[in-house]
């Protein structure tokens, strides 16, 4: 498929207050796209609108639950108010909780399941919807290294990416005839993202993203080059690509080695108490890094290498 064109594109961002959201839609806006950003909080809508329109962009915001199928429709209704028609749908939004299954509360589990299962599988199918009618269109689902290899500690987040996977894989295999849609998958390793702060934490010890995790810029240029060049799926940086390379060559060695350093390297040496985090992020600080990379020179490349990547042509 041949290079698409950004600027002047429509392009639906969920999840676009925190994290690998936010830097993509700003990414975006850079480089001249039509936004619509979607996530629950209408105040923080409102602030990436800002910064995005800032930026240069055309963009609105939707305060929406992902979860619930009339928000959904009202993201579709709004986007084709405005700009007549989608040309990209990029899923972002995640919640996060640690500890092994059986310490799991079955209201954290229904929860993490909702916003990552159900509140992708819907908005893709609305996005597929709204392709089907035009023809015409990319999705773009954010998965996981942890949708290829599983981790004893964040056992149902892990699951979820599987199901992610799973489903834009699918997605993939029954459009590989209609070149003019196409489904994406992303499989970034750590990511430096808020989303380890507001995590739900059964386990006693402390959180953080797993070192070395990429800056999320790095990510949005991961995505932004499937918003370009839509390709089945993208791991992120040389790390991911070892670790699929081993899953081919040596999967039993490579499954139990990366999942037992991962669930060893998530944690600090503090103690936490338990909490249920803040799965709902909707007062969680608009940000994109999460301030776990603690070398400056390291976080300055990593940011100023991702953006310059997402927003070249």
């Amino acid at each position: 498929m041949r290079s698409r064109t950004i600027p002047g594109s429509t392009i639906v961002v969920v999840g676009a207050t925190s994290g690998v959201g936010k830097a993509t839609a700003l990414s975006l806006a850079a480089v001249g796209a039509q936004l619509v950003l979607v996530a629950r909080s209408a105040t923080q809508v409102a602030e990436v609108e800002s910064e995005c329109r800032a930026l240069g962009a055309t963009a609105i915001g939707v305060a929406a639950d992902i979860t619930q199928p009339d928000d959904i429709d009202q993201i579709v209704t709004t986007a084709t108010a405005h700009f007549g028609h989608i040309d990209t749908w990029i899923n972002t939004a995640a919640a996060l909780v640690v500890g092994e299954l059986h310490l799991q509360p079955v209201e954290d589990i229904q929860q993490i399941i909702a916003t990552n299962i159900l509140g992708t599988t819907l908005t893709s199918r609305a996005a597929m919807i709204h392709y089907r009618s035009r023809n015409a269109g990319v999705l773009i689902n954010l998965s996981s290294l942890l949708g290829v290899i599983p981790n004893p500690v964040v056992p149902t987040y892990s699951m979820t990416k599987y199901a992610v996977r799973g489903l834009t894989l699918s997605l993939h295999q029954s459009l590989w005839h209609r070149s003019p849609i196409q489904a994406c998958t992303i499989m970034p390793g750590p990511i430096d993202t808020p989303m380890f702060a507001r995590a739900a934490n059964h386990t006693g010890r402390a959180i953080r993203a797993i070192p070395p995790a990429f800056s999320t810029e790095r990510v949005a240029a991961a995505v932004i080059r499937s918003v370009r060049r839509p390709r089945r799926q993208r791991t992120i940086g040389f790390t991911g690509a070892l670790i699929v390379i081993g899953l081919h060559v040596l999967p039993r060695f490579t499954e139990t080695v990366v999942a037992q350093v991962a669930a060893r390297l998530i944690f600090q040496s503090t103690p936490a108490p338990d909490t249920k985090g803040a799965l709902d992020s909707t007062n969680v600080p608009s940000q994109t890094s999460g301030g776990w990379r603690r070398n400056r020179l390291r976080v300055q490349v990593g940011d100023t290498l991702g953006q310059r990547l997402a927003r070249r042509h």
